[in-house]
């Protein structure tokens, strides 16, 4: 019973995998995802959209607790994939199992919250919390391949095997897992670090199961739609980056409306997450991969989706960061504005600077309360004394001061919304406002080092997936496009070297070409391939033209020798014959 039957018919309680109808049983094989299995999607969504809210990576314990926490989504999603299809059939039983699969997403997303790199006591139920959910995925998984192999012990005896191994793996997992449970349970005496013990356990996993259907082609992933669902899983990492795009739309465009820069940034970003999706699925493997490479494509989708995130949120993290220094660029500006010439009121002045402050909607209660205060106490004390004294007496050096002190205020609440803070307390009394900024910037040198390696690394994926994919027909066009990626991606490495000169780092750090540098490659990497695929074109063409030619002068040279036989044997084919043979005998006839 095939899981696309139709929508009237009875729903059995337990389905059997195997399809008997042909000359030898064999697995049922389905061409497309299921929709129980994008609704399965959704929750993976959901986990992954809510936890990227909660985490900005901005420092080395942020980016490992994301990595950490998308390893424990993402290897418990490939699992539940693999099994789903190659064995997976609409019946009570399959759905019930969903519906607990669906249990697991949601028990991750309530220790998600608390997820970091290190074991700590306010923290440790999170990590006994994924053990235990850990633990029952296996748990579910080695059931449903126990249930397969039943059905397949007696008329897919040599596959059994393969299954039967599966099976096994899973129940000794879950083994581990539980004892992962009760190795934290034992509070400071863990290792902080221990949870890494997972990702051996998710590698032991993933190998093994990819390595038993090399041994049994038959539950094999050749004739499955393994490639289809790590699309659509890219589909929706890329996704992040279409609500990051939304993110920075609303914390970027004012009250007043879209502004130039505001334009610019937000198409720097919604360009490069354009082009990323053209790009990946032009790659996509329009045939079936041979068997070791659709695996090499499967397993690399792990490093290429971390890749991936790192480039999106770090494109989100510039762009706000543009924008805070345009903010800050236009609060000096008003600042310079109420004492030029025909300078406003002071009244009006303050309440100019004063509606400044407010159009940049900084979220004050993300940690910037007492930056909150500190503004309101400064512009109180610029309405009680002169705004613009004369240059060179005390109440100049005063304002002066003022303005400074509101500038830096304005700027660490700024950055304190974004969860950029400095690692120890720092009196903004002492620095100018473009020391301020430049301590900030640094602060934000492991974003750009984390960008461009992101970017880096996605492009050597792409080039590894134009090998797997065979993008382009012949060895040297595929020889090409790979090289030409594999060059881009060594630029991209490069300018991660900008980080080690900081002044050059904090010029481009401070200018919308760095969210551009990443869509030119792109650009150039689809041009480089439309560019051959038009020669590959022109010569089939050329090809076709050449064959056809060579064709019809074959047939029209047998066509002249034809007529040219016609000709010599005249119009009566067979008078020569009769002629000849009446010679022959009047020569028999005579003495």
């Amino acid at each position: 019973m095939p899981y696309s039957a139709h929508h009237n018919s009875p729903l059995s309680w337990i389905v059997s995998p195997i399809n008997k109808s042909g000359a030898e049983p064999r697995l049922y094989r389905r061409s497309d995802t299921t929709s129980i299995e994008l609704f399965f999607d959704l929750f993976f969504v959901a986990n992954l959209s809510t936890f990227t809210a909660t985490h900005e990576i901005n420092n080395l314990n942020a980016l490992g607790s994301y990595v950490g926490f998308l390893g424990v989504i993402w290897f418990t999603w490939l699992q539940v994939t693999l099994f789903d299809i190659r064995f997976a059939q609409d019946s009570v039983f399959e759905r019930t199992c969903k519906a607990l699969q669906l249990a697991v997403m949601i028990g991750f997303a309530s220790a998600g919250t608390r997820f970091t790199t290190r074991v700590r006591d306010e923290n440790l139920w999170a990590f006994q919390s994924l053990s235990l959910i850990l633990a029952g995925s296996r748990i579910l998984l080695a059931t449903q391949y126990t249930i397969t192999l039943a059905f397949m012990y007696q008329s897919m005896k040599a596959s059994a095997k393969g299954v039967a191994y599966t099976a096994m793996m899973f129940w000794a997992a879950t083994i581990c897992y539980l004892a992962m449970f009760f190795a934290f349970s034992q509070g400071h005496q863990v290792p902080s670090r221990i949870w890494t013990v997972w990702f051996v356990l998710f590698g032991v996993e993933m190998w093994t199961v990819m390595g038993v259907s090399c041994g049994f082609p038959e539950i094999g992933f050749q004739d499955t739609y393994l490639n289809v669902r790590m699309g659509l899983l890219t589909l929706i990492i890329i996704g992040e980056g279409v609500i990051a795009v939304t993110r920075i739309v609303n914390k970027t465009v004012r009250p007043g409306g879209w502004t130039k820069w505001s334009f610019v940034h937000i198409l720097g970003v919604t360009t490069n997450v354009y082009l990323l999706w053209q790009v990946y699925f032009d790659l996509s493997p329009g045939r079936r991969l041979g068997r070791v490479a659709q695996q090499i494509w499967a397993q690399l989708h792990f490093p290429f989706h971390v890749a991936l995130i790192l480039l999106l949120e770090g494109s989100q993290i510039l762009a706000l960061t543009l924008d805070v220094t345009l903010k800050l660029k236009y609060l000096a500006q008003t600042f310079l504005f109420v004492c030029e010439e025909n300078r406003p009121s002071q009244e009006k002045a303050i309440a100019l600077i004063r509606s400044t402050i407010t159009d940049m909607e900084i979220p004050f209660s993300r940690g910037a309360t007492q930056e909150w205060a500190a503004i309101s106490s400064l512009l109180e004390d610029l309405s009680n004394q002169p705004l613009c004294p004369e240059v060179g007496t005390f109440s100049a050096h005063h304002n002066v001061d003022i303005f400074n002190d509101l500038m830096g205020n304005v700027t660490a609440a700024l950055f304190s919304s974004m969860d950029i803070t400095p690692p120890v307390k720092v009196d903004i009394g002492l620095l100018d406002s473009h020391q301020l900024l430049q301590m900030y910037m640094k602060l934000l040198a492991f974003v750009y080092i984390y960008f461009f390696a992101g970017a880096s690394l996605t492009m050597g994926f792409f080039s590894v997936f134009t090998i797997l994919s065979r993008r382009h027909k012949r060895r040297l066009h595929l020889g090409f496009s790979m090289a030409v990626r594999a060059l881009l991606a060594i630029f991209l490495a490069g300018l991660v070297s900008f980080a080690s000169y900081f002044p050059l780092a904090y010029s481009f750090m401070t200018s919308p070409i760095i969210l551009y540098a990443f869509t030119l490659p792109l650009l150039t990497v689809l041009l480089v391939d439309r560019l051959l695929d038009g020669l590959a074109s022109r010569r089939d063409a050329a090809g076709r033209r050449k064959r056809e030619n060579a064709m019809e002068l074959k047939r029209s040279t047998l066509t002249a020798i034809a007529e040219d036989r016609g000709s010599v044997m005249g119009p009566d084919r067979h008078a020569p014959l009769s002629i000849g043979g009446e010679e022959a005998h009047s020569r028999r006839s005579e003495p």
